[in-house]
């Protein structure tokens, strides 16, 4: 009797322990490291998706939209009464935590070589890393602001676990056109139509013209399908042709009409594609998108 109540004592602790790693259990609380002249202004505050709204109010929407797991706060403060704070949001993977940096980010702006990507302006520090958004507000640090927020990223950075890279699909966008920095991930209701999910974008200038490229992402190739059923069942349903060459297809939103023709292309787990009023600029940015998606192993 005894060994069955320790043996199942220690599938159940294994248990808690899966399900608390699949659940974002790793504790955030303990990652905050101590920084010479600097103390911690008592414990780490921890947020959850029942009460973030506590502490963001009205921006809680938009993290929980990019599946929110925790928030760890703390404030430094110095003899002299200067401080700074650290908010750590975790997200449930790298490609949402991308999706909310890439909604807060400028697209101009002090950009640094901190965990993933960082940005500066006078009193914020912000940065990416994996799953983990950072977002740090210096107070009253004067001309040292700069110096000291970069100093504590750093030391966050190495301390949070995750890769330091991009989510692999960001790469795939071509480099021709690109406006720099422009790269964002959608997690919902893309372009308006609830059956496109979530995709990955960027912008692009070619010849005075602007044009949005955007790569879908999905679990496997049967849900590629599926969003593609979907969106040729809606322009049936508005009496609009869709014309099909091999996996390339070329249609009219009837929500998109001033934007020129979608034209997108499906493989594997994988769909793409951009509007343009150029069928030539379309085709070669499908087939570079394509190309780079073959060169990263997606497809």
């Amino acid at each position: 009797m005894k060994k069955l109540t320790i043996s199942l004592i220690i599938v159940m602790a294994f248990t808690f322990l899966i399900q608390g790693l699949h659940a974002g259990g790793t504790d955030i609380t303990g990652i905050f490291p101590g920084f010479e002249g600097w103390t911690k202004k008592g414990k780490p505050d921890l947020y959850t998706p029942d009460n973030l709204f506590e502490y963001i109010n009205g921006a809680a929407e938009v993290f929980l939209s990019y599946d929110f797991v925790k928030l760890a706060t703390l404030t430094y403060e110095n003899k002299q009464e200067n401080s700074f704070t650290v908010d750590v949001y975790q997200h449930s993977s790298d490609k949402n935590g991308f999706g909310i940096y890439s909604q807060e980010k400028p697209q101009k702006g002090n950009f640094l070589d901190i965990g993933t990507q960082g940005y500066y302006e006078k009193g914020v520090l912000n940065f990416l890393k994996g799953g983990f958004y950072v977002k740090m507000s210096g107070f009253d640090l004067g001309d040292n602001d700069e110096k000291v927020l970069t100093t504590a990223a750093k030391a966050l950075a190495k301390a949070l676990e995750g890769s330091e890279d991009f989510p692999a699909v960001v790469k795939c966008f071509p480099e021709k056109g690109k406006i720099t920095n422009s790269e964002a991930y959608i997690n919902k209701n893309f372009l308006g139509h609830s059956f496109l999910h979530s995709a990955f974008v960027a912008d692009y200038g070619i010849d005075g013209r602007e044009l949005q490229v955007f790569i879908i992402e999905t679990g496997k190739p049967g849900e590629v399908e599926e969003i593609l059923n979907n969106y040729t069942g809606f322009l049936k349903k508005k009496g609009i042709p869709v014309e099909k060459k091999g996996t390339l297809y070329r249609f009219q939103d009837p929500y998109y009409r001033s934007s020129g023709m979608m034209n997108m292309k499906i493989e594997k787990n994988y769909l793409w594609g951009l509007f343009s009023k150029n069928n030539t600029d379309a085709e070669s940015f499908i087939r570079e998108i394509e190309k780079n998606l073959k060169k990263n192993k997606l497809i």
